[in-house]
């Protein structure tokens, strides 16, 4: 196996990434993980060069006298690389200098040497005058494509520069506990007892913040079913749509299972139904429900082209419908170079599609959760309203949710630092059409 260095790797998955050729979470995977001399550094470059893209390709603007050819794209990758652990990292000057005008040897262009160390000498130099010129453009500064600004900035006047902030802050790990196992207190105490600090989420009731991100599988209780891994936002599901026993459930776009388990950790004698369009993504599912030893049906189908008849009806349906996840961005930093605002428009169609296929399967009296890991108002509060426009039968529900905003219809959260993502919920009742 081919061993190659983290500075070479992220270039290759950064290049790849700005041809809109996958996603971090596609080229960060364990098999080129393994392929690394240094895994974690590989993804540190990436996720924080996708995070300030829009401000180092300033930088770079104003570093370059001519920008590079097309076919030189990944030089311009490997420059992003140089000027994130110059600028954003602890590194040493002259040793990320060095091994960034080293790796041009491997990508077989010797001639952008000199290139390369006079770009990153030269920023060394002019930090400060840099950081000048960045301050005077919002989009540049925040480092947010410009379309996104403007369209936060005109969805959430009074929140946006907190919104764009938060974007760039790291996510926090958070942990749902299975309160079929053990209680969040007893967790915490597990975890304390193995030297791992967790304190307890302000929302959702089985939550708990890990003070330093690790692998999953090395937490105590996980590979038994007593914590999983799930932002606080998410695990909201199970507050926020009304549970009794035996209720027939439809989970319409399940992957990866996160909200599946957590309904069925609060009420085990749910009938769930989950379904996702994608027949690749199943196995997520029925490995949550087995590690937990919960139970589901689990099916490939996409309510929008199939006949309601397949599915019957259901007591109780969530949507947790494909979105911009423009509410994870601090997750999945990559979301800025990869995501349009033509991309947004086809969601939000799917969406409508979506709502329109999922309402006929709920029984009178019945009630359907909407949510997205969205800011857009377009996909959220908008999408509900539309909706309820067009269907007499559907009464929207009152949600309180501490530190969410109040929309027209339905509840937004924000991205908050040491805290949950960026969430929306709306919440729908089928009530009986009476006639004139």
């Amino acid at each position: 196996m081919t061993v190659s260095s983290p500075r070479i790797l992220a270039c290759q998955i950064l290049t790849a990434l700005m041809q809109h050729q996958g996603s971090l979470a596609s080229h960060l995977n364990a098999q080129v993980l393994s392929q690394t001399t240094g895994p974690a550094l590989l993804q540190e470059f990436c996720y924080g060069v996708c995070r300030w893209q829009p401000r180092l390709q300033f930088y770079l603007q104003q570093l370059m006298d001519k920008p590079l050819r097309a076919k030189d794209l990944d030089v311009q990758c490997l420059l992003l690389v140089g000027l994130y652990q110059l600028l954003f990292m602890r590194t040493p000057d002259h040793a990320c200098v060095n091994e960034t005008v080293a790796a041009v040897d491997t990508l077989g262009k010797p001639w952008a040497k000199a290139l390369v160390n006079a770009v990153l000498r030269n920023a060394q130099r002019q930090q400060a005058e840099l950081q000048a010129l960045a301050e005077r453009d919002y989009s540049v500064w925040y480092a947010h494509p410009e379309w996104l600004l403007q369209q936060l900035k005109q969805d959430w006047p009074q929140h946006y520069r907190a919104i764009l902030d938060g974007n760039n802050q790291r996510a926090p790990m958070t942990l749902r506990v299975n309160q079929r196992k053990a209680s969040r207190t007893e967790c915490q105490a597990l975890l304390a007892a193995e030297g791992i600090v967790a304190k307890p989420g302000l929302l959702a009731p089985n939550s708990l913040y890990l003070a330093q991100p690790m692998d999953a599988v090395g937490l105590p209780g996980f590979v038994e079913g007593m914590v999983s891994v799930q932002d606080e936002a998410s695990q909201l599901v199970a507050s926020v749509l009304p549970l009794t026993p035996g209720l027939r459930v439809l989970d319409a776009c399940a992957a990866p299972g996160g909200k599946t388990c957590a309904l069925l950790e609060a009420e085990p004698t749910l009938q769930v139904l989950a379904l996702d369009n994608e027949a690749r993504r199943l196995p997520r599912i029925l490995q949550n429900l087995d590690r937990l030893q919960l139970h589901a049906e689990v099916r490939c189908a996409d309510i929008t082209q199939e006949p309601a008849a397949e599915f019957g009806r259901f007591d109780r349906i969530l949507l947790d419908v494909p979105c911009s996840a423009t509410g994870v961005i601090r997750r999945h930093p990559d979301i800025k170079l990869l995501r349009t605002p033509a991309e947004v428009e086809l969601l939000v169609a799917k969406q409508r599609a979506l709502l329109a296929a999922a309402w006929p399967l709920l029984a009178t009296g019945g009630y359907l959760l909407y949510s997205t890991c969205s800011l857009l108002k377009a996909e959220n509060s908008a999408q509900i309203a539309q909706f309820v426009e067009h269907h007499a039968d559907a009464e929207p529900v009152a949600l309180s949710i501490e530190a969410a905003l109040a929309c027209d219809f339905g509840v937004q959260l924000l991205p908050q630092a040491d805290g949950p993502d960026g969430f929306y919920y709306a919440l729908l009742r089928k009530r009986g059409v009476q006639l004139a």
